[in-house]
């Protein structure tokens, strides 16, 4: 039987546009008569001194996408015109694995209702049709034909139980009722030429906007039509290549986080029940994280709506990822969207939770900004309907969710557990007066009604209360929030707003980011040894050599386990000494060198990751490697080999280990750390890639390499390239971006390290036209086979993503 085989996105023709990934770059003409371009994550280039200045600076995704805060000045750029590359703006040698970090949903948003003025769109026509597509989910909502009220509910909700998203739009905002995307956006399209002209107020033509294709890439000439030449005087060039090097993590910067380090060092006990707030700002904030958390359910946890670079906020918090079990999603505006779909192409594959009405707006939406097909993105993660009266049960909690109150589809919920409740409200307006006028006037049923008045976020005792409030009338009021009794404040946490948004003598909170809040459940003792078990328990069973124990096979081991302590730059372990323990990373960052290549890391230990379950399989093992810790303090929980023997019981996994042995002992994985891609990879990931190598090829210098339909990993030694595109087929010329021609020579040498792979043609199953020979005395090399390299990548959706395109890693 074949591989599974991932579902593909179209491909591009050679001799098309090409256009995939939305992107931005970003023209402003200053009332003052300075022209200013903008590029994405905030280069600037003066236009008329053509000259760049300012260096590419780095923000959460929101503020990268939006283009208009500038980290040097700390204020906001003001964007009046954005050119749209064809291609979206190709990110090229990017630690954040080559998403797109450019597009114009807020930006649109800012400039018309807070600023009250359009944004001119200069890009091709066929991206006109893709932005427009976003909009009309995002700005207007999905239209009735593509609302499935009656997949939404159940149990006893009836008709009347169904919103009414549209009106209740206009409800919020009448100004909806003749809003659209013209009324937001004024699109302008290269012409048969490739040329678009920018007029000033008065319509005169000011500057010429050229689009020159050079090969695989697009180029974009500004012409200032003011200079009496022939083309007036050239500007500035923008190509849609770029670097982007993410030098800090702004939305980690915070006391919680600058104050010793407390959050890289300690272990993360999550609690039976509770939330990690990962960000409770909103998408016009350049400086705090969008609003996001983690709700904690017996030591699992489940995301909402994830901020952008939300993993890496996990990372300094020293969670585990392999703790996270999937995420809610409540609705398609990017400040709660962007990223979930960032997460969906960073890890594997997850779990997402939301109503098949937000799903389906969702894939409409990310399929126009991505250029991707819709079966390609469902490809790419499990889909988990929820449904309006019907409970989502998550590791023994019940999570009740509503249609919540806001201009386009979104849900917020209740979570339940032994007693204990918490409440989302999600983006709503609680004003309870709008739903009764709605009611009387006939635009919603009475399901509709009490479920919004009596089932809200401010109706029932619950234990926290998140709600939301921001710039009315889409969102909650903030005096409504400061009006209501005290004993409803003392368990209410505000977000989607600032710090200075909430009045001081409110008595009302913001959620602090990176808090975590610990409903008490009242059931733990005094020194909290069933919490410890629980908590031991789910780390344990999170890793994927002990998915399968129970809690009852950890009450013995706990005892036996130990926490250590290291401070900076201390030996955890040797080289070259016997394995007696299995070692689980709980806080901190851990290297692991090779001593024969000491500027190498081999690989990063961090909370999750584990080392020495080969000597689970092997009595004589001794470690291969020195392991030191790098943070300021690093501790590890150490589990004593053989109690944990009698628990490894799967076969499977007994062969898997023994694979892990032999291959670093020839090598592979220190190899792998050498591949900027691999070195990216976790360690789950790259073991998972290294057991399906195959056995070890040896080759003479001078010898052919045949590539065929497979992977190829260099274990030592160097390689000769080459391509000639003028003997490949028309239909592997064709890309998923647009990429290639017959003018894309590659003639190279690929060494230790390096991988070999004509992804598009694995994935289609045909034959590479790469040729390869050895220049080494002796050529080290494993091989992927297409099978299991196909089904690596569907494992790893994100990666797939990454490495559409791609012939040589």
């Amino acid at each position: 039987m074949g591989p599974k085989k991932p579902v593909l996105p179209e491909k591009e023709d050679a001799t098309r546009e090409a256009s995939s990934t939305i992107g931005s770059q970003l023209v402003t003409l200053r009332s003052d008569g300075e022209k200013r371009l903008t590029g994405k994550s905030g280069r600037i280039v003066r236009i008329r001194k053509a000259t760049t200045s300012g260096n590419l600076y780095d923000e959460q995704l929101k503020d990268a996408e939006y283009g208009m805060y500038n980290a040097q000045k700390k204020e906001w750029e003001f964007k009046d015109t954005i050119i749209q590359l064809p291609r979206g703006g190709t990110i090229v040698n990017t630690d954040v694995g080559g998403y797109p970090l450019a597009e114009f949903e807020f930006p649109a948003y800012f400039n018309f209702f807070c600023l009250k003025k359009k944004v001119t769109l200069i890009c091709i026509a066929e991206l006109e049709t893709r932005v427009r597509a976003i909009f009309t989910e995002t700005l207007l909502g999905p239209d009735v034909d593509n609302c499935e009220p009656e997949k939404d509910h159940a149990g006893e909700c009836d008709k009347t139980a169904h919103p009414n998203f549209r009106e209740e739009g206009y409800y919020l905002d009448g100004m909806r009722r003749t809003l659209n995307v013209d009324t937001l956006i004024e699109f302008k399209t290269f012409d048969a030429k490739n040329e678009v002209n920018i007029e000033d107020s008065e319509g005169n033509e000011k500057i010429k906007i050229k689009l020159d294709v050079f090969s695989s890439s697009y180029r974009v000439q500004l012409i200032d039509k003011d200079v009496p030449t022939k083309d007036g005087q050239e500007l500035a060039k923008i190509d849609d290549k770029f670097t982007y090097k993410r030098t800090a993590d702004p939305v980690l910067e915070t006391d919680q986080i600058k104050e010793g380090g407390a959050a890289e060092t300690f272990p993360f006990d999550p609690p039976k029940f509770g939330m990690t707030v990962l960000g409770s700002s909103h998408g016009f904030d350049p400086s705090g994280s969008t609003t996001g958390f983690v709700i904690w359910v017996k030591g699992r946890g489940i995301m909402v709506d994830p901020p952008p670079y939300a993993s890496i906020a996990l990372e300094k918090l020293s969670i585990p990822p392999r703790l996270i079990e999937g995420v809610i999603l409540t609705h398609c505006h990017a400040d709660h969207d962007a990223g979930t779909f960032q997460k969906i192409l960073k890890e594997k594959s997850i779990n997402i939770y939301t109503t098949p009405t937000i799903f389906e707006s969702f894939l409409r939406k990310y399929a126009a900004i991505s250029g991707f097909g819709g079966s390609f993105l469902m490809n790419l993660f499990t889909f988990n309907p929820v449904q309006i009266g019907k409970p989502t049960v998550f590791n023994g909690a019940e999570i009740h969710f509503y249609y919540s109150f806001h201009t386009i589809p979104c849900i917020g919920f209740q979570v339940h557990l032994d007693g204990e409740s918490m409440v989302y409200s999600a983006d709503t307006n609680s004003d309870k007066a709008v739903v009764e006028k709605m009611f009387e006037d006939g635009a919603i049923g009475q399901q509709r009604r009490d479920m919004l008045i009596n089932n809200g976020p401010l109706s029932g005792d619950h234990s926290l209360i998140f709600h939301e409030a921001g710039v009315p009338p889409i969102h909650t009021p903030m005096k409504l929030l400061c009006d209501l009794p005290e004993n409803i404040k003392q368990k209410m946490f505000v977000v989607h707003v600032t710090p200075s948004q909430i009045p001081k003598d409110s008595k009302l909170r913001q959620a602090n980011a990176f808090d975590t809040l610990d409903i008490d459940m009242h059931d733990r003792s005094e020194g909290g040894d069933s919490a410890t078990i629980t908590n031991f328990f789910q780390l344990l069973s999170s890793l994927d050599i002990f998915n399968a124990i129970t809690l009852e096979n950890c009450r013995d081991i706990v005892p036996l386990s130990n926490r250590k302590t290291y401070e900076k730059g201390t030996l955890i372990s040797a080289s070259n000494t016997p394995v007696d323990v299995l070692t689980i990373f709980t806080a901190g960052i851990a290297y692991e060198k090779d001593q024969n290549h000491m500027d190498t890391v081999v690989r990063a230990y961090k909370a999750g990751d584990y080392n020495g379950e080969i000597a689970l399989v092997d009595n004589d093992v001794k470690s291969r490697f020195m392991i030191e810790a790098f943070s300021q303090v690093h501790i590890t929980l150490e589990v004593p080999i053989e109690p944990l023997k009698k628990l490894l019981t799967d076969e499977t996994t007994i062969t898997m280990i023994k694979g892990y042995s032999e291959l670093q002992r020839d090598s592979v994985w220190s190899a792998m750390s050498r591949n900027i891609v691999f070195n990216a990879f976790s360690n789950s990931q790259r073991k998972d890639f290294l057991e399906n190598l195959g056995d070890v090829e040896e080759f003479n210098s001078g010898d052919s390499i045949e590539l065929q339909s497979c992977g190829v990993f260099i274990v030592e030694a160097t390689v000769q390239v080459l391509l000639d595109p003028s003997s490949v087929d028309e239909e592997d010329l064709s890309t998923y971006r647009g990429g290639y021609s017959r003018m894309d020579f590659i003639d190279c040498e690929a060494t230790r390290g390096d991988f070999l792979a004509d992804i598009n043609i694995v994935l289609n199953d045909r034959v590479t036209y790469l040729t390869c020979e050895t220049t080494s005395e002796k050529v080290t090399l494993r091989r992927l086979e297409r099978t299991k390299l196909v089904n690596f990548l569907t494992r790893n959706p994100g990666l797939l993503v990454q490495l559409l395109d791609t012939r040589i890693l």
